[in-house]
C-alpha cells in the first residue's frame, strides 16, 4: 500500500512529470568507413525504417570527412551489397569506378552529403561521432564521442586508466573550446577483458559507459572469475556516490558492423538501444537529457513513464498483453559493499522511494519474451533505468592549501562543480544562473529543462553551507581570507536579484561568518542594490564604475574582459602600452579598495605571469590543475 501512494503521489504532485518525449537511439554503430560492411546510406535507411529517431555512426578513428574510397572485393555477398545500394540510391548518387579483371571501387559518401537525404526535423537525427580506438600494452581501449566536432587522434598513457582519461581530457577542451555540447562513452570494457571496474573508477569527466553491448565477443556477462558489466556498473556507482561524484549511466547499444549476414556470431543492428526523454530532437537537448540521466538502456522492453524526482524511481512498462513483466529495484544499503535486490515485483508498474538507510538505487525490468536475434542465446527483452543517488557531500581533503588568486571560471562544469575547486584550493567559483519559474537553474546556457539537480540550492549553495559546518565555520581550515561565490545573472536583473536574495536568506549567517562573500556578476540591477538595506549580496563592477563612489563593501571587484583591456595572447613579449595601460587599471582599482579581474584569459601561464605583474588579483580559469600547477610554483 505504501508503494501504490508513493506512486499515486509522484503523479499527483507534478502534472508536468507526465509530459515525456521520448526518443529511440543507437550511439554506436560501423559504416564501410572502418570495419563496417555496409554503406552510410542504407544503414540509415534501416534505422530511420525500424522507428529510431537519432544515430551515432561512430567508425573507428575517423569522421566522415574527404574523399575516401573502398575496394568491392569480388566475394559474393560483398558485391550483392553494392548491387543494393546502387539500385537504393541509383547511379546518379553512388561513385563508382569498374578497372581491369572485374575490379570495383567505391567513393563514400561524406555525412554533409547525405545527412540531408535522411533528417528531418523533429522525426530524425545522425550525431557526428567517432570511436577513439586505442589500447595499453595489447588491451584494447574504445571510446565514443558523441556529437563531435573535430577529429580526434587518440593518444596513449601509460596504464589503462591513463589512456582513458588522456582521451577523455582531449574531448572536455574540444566541448569547451567549441562551446558545443558533446560527450564520451566508454565502449564494451569486457572487450578482450581490457578495462575493470577498478579503471573506470578511477576517471574524471565521464558519465557514461556500456552495460550492455551487442557484439558477440564483448563479454557482457562476465564468466567464472571476471564480472559482468552490471557488476562493474554498480561497483563503480558505489565508489562514485561517497566520493561526491556524478553517477555513471548505463548505455545500450548495437556496436553494428554486419548489415547482410545475420546470427550469433555476428555484430547486427536492433541489440540494443537507448530511450531518450528530450524536451525536443537536437544534439543540446538529447545530450542535456542524457547527462541528467533522463534515459533507459533497452534490448525491447519499452518503458510508457520513467519519472524521477529527488529520491524517488517510478517505472510504468508498455506492456504487451501476453508478456510478463518483472520489475527489480536494485541499490546499496548504508555500511553494505554489496549491492542488492531492494524490492521485485511481477507488475508493470512500481515506485522506489529511498529510504534513510540505502545510497542508491537502480530498476532492472525483465520481460519473459525471447530476443529477436540475441547478443546471447537464452536472453530476453530486458531495459536498465539510471541510478538515483542520494546526495552525499565529499569529506575536505586534508593539507589543501587555499590559493587566494585562484578564480573557477564556469565552475559548474567542472566534474563536480564546487568540490573540484575546494579539493584545488580554489578561494573563488562562479556560477551561471537562470530563473525559470522562480527558481534558480545553474547553467552555460538556457537549459532545455528543468533539471532539480543542477538548481543554485542543490549545486552550491547546500554544499557550500555543508563544507562550511564540517570545518567549524571556515570554508578552508586555518583559512580567515574571504572566499568568493559568484552569480553570473543571464536572465531579467531585477527578478533574478530578487529571487537570488531569496535563495541566499537561509544561508546568509553561516556565509557571513565563514568571510564567504557572494558576488552578483551578469545582468545587475545595481541601483536597486545601491538602495538595498542590510546589503549582504554585493556587485561585480566594471572599470567604468571606478571614481563613481561605489564603496569596497558593496562592489569588492571590478572585472572585464580580457581582449578590452590586451591583445597580447602570450606569444613573445607583452607590449609595453598594454602592459601600462593593464598597471593603470590595476592601480586605480587597488587605490578605491578593490580587487580586479579579468575574464576570458587565455589559458596561458606566461600570460597569467604579466597578470600577477600588473597586480590582477584573481586569475581566472577553467583548467584548475593547470593554474594550481602555476601559483605553486
Amino acid at each position: 500500500m505504501k508503494q501504490i501512494l508513493t506512486l499515486l503521489c509522484l503523479l499527483g504532485a507534478s502534472p508536468a512529470l507526465l509530459a515525456q518525449h521520448w526518443y529511440k537511439g543507437n550511439l554506436h554503430t560501423h559504416s564501410l568507413w572502418s570495419d563496417g560492411d555496409e554503406y552510410p546510406e542504407m544503414i540509415m535507411n534501416w534505422y530511420k525504417a525500424n522507428g529510431y529517431q537519432f544515430v551515432g555512426l561512430s567508425d573507428h578513428n575517423t569522421i566522415q570527412e574527404g574523399e575516401k574510397w573502398v575496394t568491392v572485393p569480388h566475394q559474393k555477398d560483398r558485391r550483392l551489397v553494392f548491387e543494393r545500394y546502387l539500385q537504393t540510391f541509383g547511379p546518379d548518387w553512388v561513385t563508382y569506378r569498374k578497372g581491369a579483371n572485374d575490379t570495383l571501387k567505391v567513393r563514400l559518401k561524406n555525412l554533409s552529403d547525405y545527412r540531408g537525404h535522411f533528417e528531418e526535423s523533429g522525426k530524425f537525427l545522425i550525431l557526428k561521432s567517432e570511436e577513439m580506438s586505442t589500447g595499453y600494452q595489447g588491451k584494447p581501449i574504445h571510446i565514443n564521442v558523441t556529437n563531435i566536432q573535430n577529429l580526434i587522434r587518440p593518444l596513449p598513457g601509460n596504464s589503462v586508466a591513463e589512456v582513458m582519461q588522456n582521451n577523455i581530457d582531449l574531448v572536455v577542451a574540444q566541448r569547451r573550446l567549441t562551446g558545443q555540447p558533446m560527450f564520451t562513452h566508454i565502449n564494451h570494457p569486457n572487450f578482450y577483458y581490457a578495462i575493470t571496474a577498478n579503471d573506470l573508477m578511477q576517471l574524471k569527466h565521464e558519465r557514461f559507459f556500456e552495460v550492455f553491448n551487442g557484439h558477440p565477443l564483448v563479454n557482457n556477462y562476465g564468466d567464472a572469475t571476471r564480472e559482468g558489466t552490471e557488476t562493474m556498473w554498480d561497483k563503480i556507482n558505489a565508489r562514485f556516490l561517497l566520493n561526491g561524484q556524478p553517477p555513471m549511466f548505463g548505455l545500450a547499444t548495437d556496436d553494428s558492423h554486419n548489415y547482410s549476414l545475420f546470427g550469433p556470431a555476428y555484430s547486427n543492428s536492433g541489440r540494443g538501444w537507448v530511450m531518450v526523454n528530450a524536451p525536443d530532437l537536437s544534439p543540446k537537448a538529447l545530450i542535456e537529457a542524457m547527462e541528467a540521466g533522463r534515459f533507459y538502456a533497452t534490448t525491447g522492453v519499452e518503458l510508457k513513464q520513467l519519472p524521477q524526482q529527488g529520491q524517488a524511481l517510478f517505472v510504468r512498462v508498455k506492456a504487451n498483453p501476453k508478456t510478463s513483466y518483472t520489475i527489480q529495484f536494485i541499490g546499496l544499503r548504508k555500511g553494505k559493499e554489496q549491492v542488492e535486490i531492494l524490492r521485485e515485483v511481477t507488475d508493470t508498474t512500481a515506485a522506489y522511494t529511498l529510504p534513510d538507510d540505502v545510497w542508491f538505487v537502480r530498476a532492472k525490468i525483465s520481460s519473459d519474451t525471447p530476443k529477436f536475434n540475441p547478443y546471447a542465446p537464452g536472453d530476453v527483452e530486458t531495459a536498465w533505468t539510471q541510478p538515483v543517488f542520494r546526495p552525499v557531500y565529499p569529506k575536505p581533503v586534508a593539507g589543501v592549501k587555499p590559493l587566494p588568486q585562484a578564480h573557477s571560471h564556469n565552475d559548474y562544469e567542472q566534474y563536480r562543480p564546487l568540490f573540484d575547486a575546494l579539493e584545488h584550493g580554489f578561494t573563488s567559483v562562479e556560477a551561471d544562473v537562470y530563473l525559470i519559474h522562480d527558481t534558480l537553474y545553474v547553467a552555460h546556457d538556457r537549459p532545455a529543462f528543468t533539471n532539480p539537480a543542477r538548481t543554485l540550492d542543490n549545486l552550491y549553495l547546500k554544499p557550500l553551507s555543508d563544507r562550511i559546518k564540517q570545518v567549524q565555520g571556515q570554508v578552508f581550515a586555518g583559512y580567515s581570507g574571504p572566499f568568493y561565490l559568484w552569480i553570473d545573472a543571464k536572465t531579467e536583473a531585477e527578478a533574478t536579484y530578487q529571487a537570488i536574495e531569496k535563495a541566499l536568506k537561509p544561508y546568509k549567517t553561516l556565509l557571513q561568518q565563514s568571510h564567504t562573500t557572494v558576488i552578483l556578476s551578469g545582468n545587475r540591477p545595481v541601483e536597486t542594490m545601491k538602495k538595498a538595506r542590510n546589503q549582504f549580496l554585493t556587485i561585480d563592477g566594471r572599470p567604468g564604475d571606478l571614481g563613481k563612489g561605489f564603496k569596497p563593501a558593496l562592489m569588492p571587484v571590478i572585472s572585464d574582459s580580457y581582449p578590452n583591456q590586451v591583445r597580447w595572447r602570450g606569444q613573445g613579449d607583452m607590449p609595453a602600452d598594454e602592459f601600462m595601460k593593464l598597471k593603470q587599471l590595476a592601480d586605480q582599482t587597488h587605490k578605491e579598495g578593490k580587487k580586479l579581474r579579468l575574464w576570458a584569459t587565455p589559458e596561458n601561464p606566461a600570460v597569467w605571469v604579466k597578470l600577477r605583474e600588473a597586480g590582477v588579483d584573481l586569475l581566472n580559469t577553467d583548467q584548475l590543475d593547470l593554474l594550481k600547477e602555476f601559483l605553486e610554483k
